[in-house]
């Protein structure tokens, strides 16, 4: 079991800034009954550290590297990256692309966006947070904590769930089209009903495979455990303590404004040519808990800076959740909701994928470098651009400007979805 530890306080830690103080007592005549006459005293505290500083080349780079996701396939995107270290912060927020295809609208940096699966570490730390107080164990059976809900549920703990290696099928991969019932509202209980009538694709707790199934679980678990919506508890327990005012959990198809447009490729008919058909706004309970939340890329990445930082989880829960259960073929390392993965350049980083009818998301994490992008990708592979904007921001600027996209044939969530039953989420 590898435990990444560097990430519990590396690289947002801002060091207490000393003030110069320059004290002087001077001793004059007309004030000083003795009369005598005193050199001036001077104390100085050790100068500050530099704040980071992202270069005008870096800018101009991050740019072009966001200018080809629109290129190669996006109608919109918008990232941000931050830099820290003991001096302070820097950051760079881009944009490309337009917002909405049919006014031209530009992006605004600020956009929301539904940013899928990147939902998913919000509620894993909701619930090791829960844990952490001892009404829950990680070692829990799913029997124990939601009896009769999961066929099997004796084998497969809470671990697992969060871990992706429970071996429960991902409901997602066999539901009806979004784009036929954009508006239809759904229980979790009938996502779960999926997964049960499909049965596991392996044995509890001997390999790992990502399923959006691990997370609709862990919400009902919040549920029962709380007596309340998981909303409110991931609400009450990440959103509002940290400060994420562009964040929310919608349950209907409205989205807040600014926001991104999302599209599908559709065919008005048989045999026609798809079409750019708008998304934008569908109902979000199809991704009861695994993907349901609406954000900023300036939000994300303070969750992120705040969750490896430990203002979310204590030490001990944080080890808990940083903990690598396994390893897939593509070589994401599965934590209890974030996953490490090794850069081309060797850079170490902790990380998660989202994927969406109409959008597409990454959020990338080093001990110095934090980097969320966010694409409304419409019809070409949105992949290869985003991991090239990925290395760009975050492996050291000495590295080669023409830096190669990860070897492993961008591991994310599957990103052939077209809304027709097929999403990743």
């Amino acid at each position: 079991m590898e435990k990444k530890r560097w990430a519990a306080l590396a690289g947002i830690a801002v060091a207490a800034t000393a003030t110069l103080v320059a004290v002087q007592t001077t001793r004059s005549s007309g004030l000083d009954n003795t009369g005598g006459d005193t050199e001036p005293v001077s104390v100085s505290a050790t100068p500050t550290e530099e704040p980071p500083r992202i270069t005008s080349v870096e800018r101009v780079t991050l740019q072009r590297s966001l200018n080809d996701v629109i290129e190669q396939g996006s109608s919109g995107a918008v990232a941000e990256l931050v830099i820290t270290g003991p001096g302070g912060s820097d950051t760079w927020n881009g944009v490309a692309g337009v917002a909405d295809r049919t006014t031209g609208a530009p992006v605004d940096p600020g956009a929301h966006f539904r940013i899928a699966s990147l939902s998913k570490p919000m509620v894993a730390a909701t619930l090791l947070q829960i844990v952490g107080e001892g009404r829950a164990d990680l070692d829990d059976s799913l029997e124990d904590l939601l009896p009769g809900v999961v066929e099997g549920g004796e084998a497969i703990t809470l671990r697992m769930v969060l871990s992706h290696t429970s071996g429960l099928f991902s409901y997602n991969r066999d539901m009806p089209a979004v784009a036929d019932d954009p508006d239809r509202a759904w229980r979790p209980e009938e996502l779960v009903a999926v997964a049960n009538a499909n049965g596991p694709v392996f044995a509890p707790g001997t390999d790992v495979a990502y399923s959006n199934t691990n997370y609709v679980l862990a919400a009902m678990v919040i549920e029962e455990i709380t007596g309340r919506p998981y909303t409110e508890a991931v609400t009450e327990r990440v959103i509002e303590p940290l400060g994420l005012t562009g964040t929310s959990i919608p349950t209907d198809s409205g989205m807040p404004e600014p926001v991104m447009h999302a599209y599908l490729a559709l065919s008005p008919y048989a045999g026609a040519e798809a079409l750019p058909s708008d998304i934008t706004e569908f109902n979000p309970t199809r991704w009861y808990g695994t993907a349901q939340v609406v954000s900023t890329v300036t939000d994300i990445n303070r969750f992120w800076q705040a969750l490896l930082g430990g203002e979310i989880l204590d030490r001990p829960m944080l080890d808990e959740m940083l903990a690598v259960q396994a390893t897939s073929d593509d070589g994401y390392g599965f934590a209890l909701g974030p996953r490490a993965y090794t850069l081309t350049c060797g850079v170490e980083v902790w990380t998660h994928s989202g994927n969406i009818p109409g959008y597409r998301n990454w959020t990338v994490h080093s001990e110095d470098r934090h980097f969320t992008l966010f694409q409304a990708r419409y019809q070409a592979n949105p992949d290869p651009p985003a991991w090239a904007a990925i290395e760009t921001a975050m492996c050291p600027p000495d590295e080669p400007e023409e830096v190669a996209p990860t070897p492993t044939d961008y591991p994310s969530e599957p990103v052939t979805g077209t809304g027709r039953g097929d999403d990743g989420g």
